[in-house]
């Protein structure tokens, strides 16, 4: 298969195909995390380190709701939360319409409470295992 235009490498084909448009003088990717007011703000922190991992070079913001323009809307749905357990899942939203929801993930602390570090690693997991049809 020919690739076209001037791609030099497989991540360059891969931006092509997830945003049509090539790597050279494409517009930046955005990003949204939507952190309401009960998320708290480590976890959504290590959230947004994780899509900015998962997602280099797109411009990962966090805002309390929708806000206009973002290619990729991500919002964590609380299923039950305590001083030692929590559990979830994430939501997407393609500015397109298509949209879906990871796993429900949850982590708990059994000589403790959750701590940043735990949340930190929470929402690693959340990311990682949460599969985006784009």
């Amino acid at each position: 298969m020919t690739l076209p235009g001037n791609l030099s490498s497989c991540s360059d084909a891969i931006q092509l195909l997830v945003t049509d448009t090539s790597v050279a003088g494409s517009p930046v990717q955005i990003v949204q995390l939507q952190c309401s007011g009960s998320l708290q703000q480590p976890l959504c922190d290590a959230l947004a380190d994780g899509l900015r991992q998962k997602f280099p070079g797109a411009a990962v913001t966090a805002a309390d709701g929708q806000q206009a323009g973002p290619d990729l809307t991500f919002r964590f749905v609380e299923q039950n939360q305590s001083a030692d357990w929590i559990s979830g899942w994430l939501a997407w939203r393609h500015s397109d319409g298509r949209s879906g929801q990871g796993p429900v993930i949850e982590q708990s602390v059994m000589d403790g409470q959750l701590s940043g570090d735990t949340l930190a690693d929470y929402a690693g997991q959340l990311v990682q295992n949460t599969e985006f049809s784009l």
